[in-house]
């Protein structure tokens, strides 16, 4: 467990935390609020990454705490140093402890044209950062953008159909420590509204998220995904979409030897995740 972690929870909850615990479910959870139904691990990339962990070692102890009606978030240590303070704020926000709050209807609605502002956004205030969008719409109050919802086109290996109006959610959040009370509803009903799409499809990252906001905006739960893996390279956790073998092949390495052999040779290991659960909406209007 992180101390800094733990000190920044007790400062920000007055209720019950328990410590180490193994009362809810046969592992240790490093911090458990029964109150709140909510628990925290602390992921150091060393003791969690593959030689220490299973592939299903985190999706197994967030199925566990579920089971128990408890949200299990996962904190990973290159977060917690690089991305402290969005970590902070989803903490304050499952906490209940957000002070700065805006209501929607005070704000502007806006499409977002410029790409750095788009960018600075979501990589100051989303854990995940940017990520390329096709529509990008923004909430503003006194001028200020506040909350931002990004589409893009859904990728064609996703369906067999016809995607020209086929849609995926790519991104929503809010300035860290704020709440926009209404903001996800009036920027997804913008865009329903302005672009008719057929469907739409997002992803909650199981690691922070149960996927409330989705179900709250209409759309339907469609199944769980197996555990995501990434690289683990100078103490930050990088997409194996930049890993792939042909792009290992060209930078020299064995074509004979899989992706996973030539990472492991060059000590470079995997660390999974918790998986994602999919989403699907559906234009009941078409």
């Amino acid at each position: 467990m992180n101390i800094e972690l733990f000190q920044f929870i007790e400062s920000n909850y007055n209720s019950e935390i328990l410590i180490k615990d193994k009362s809810l479910i046969d592992k240790e959870l490093d911090i458990y609020l029964p109150q709140l139904n909510i628990a925290f691990e602390f992921n150091g990339l060393w003791w969690h990454n593959e030689l220490n962990k299973t592939e299903n070692f985190h999706l197994e102890k967030t199925e566990l705490c579920h089971n128990k009606n408890v949200q299990l978030f996962h904190i990973w240590e290159d977060d917690w140093l690089y991305k402290k303070e969005i970590v902070k704020s989803m903490i304050l926000n499952r906490l209940g402890k957000i002070q700065n709050k805006i209501y929607a209807r005070k704000c502007e609605i806006k499409q977002i044209k410029n790409p750095k502002l788009i960018r600075d956004f979501l990589n100051n205030n989303h854990i995940q950062g940017y990520t390329t969008s096709k529509i990008n719409i923004g909430l503003y109050y006194n001028n200020d953008l506040v909350s931002l919802m990004t589409f893009g086109k859904k990728r064609i290996v996703m369906s067999h159909k016809n995607v020209n109006n086929e849609w995926e959610l790519n991104r929503f959040c809010n300035k860290v420590n704020t709440n926009i009370i209404g903001g996800a509803s009036k920027l997804f009903k913008y865009f329903i509204e302005n672009y008719n799409p057929i469907e739409i499809i997002t992803y909650a990252n199981r690691s922070y998220s149960i996927g409330k906001l989705y179900y709250k905006l209409g759309f339907e739960y469609i199944h769980k995904t197996k555990p995501n893996y990434y690289y683990v390279v100078d103490k930050i956790r990088k997409h194996r979409f930049s890993f792939r073998k042909n792009f290992l092949i060209r930078k020299g390495f064995d074509p004979k030897k899989t992706e996973h052999e030539i990472m492991l040779e060059r000590k470079i290991y995997r660390i999974y995740d918790s998986g994602q659960l999919k989403f699907i909406w559906k234009n009941k209007n078409l």
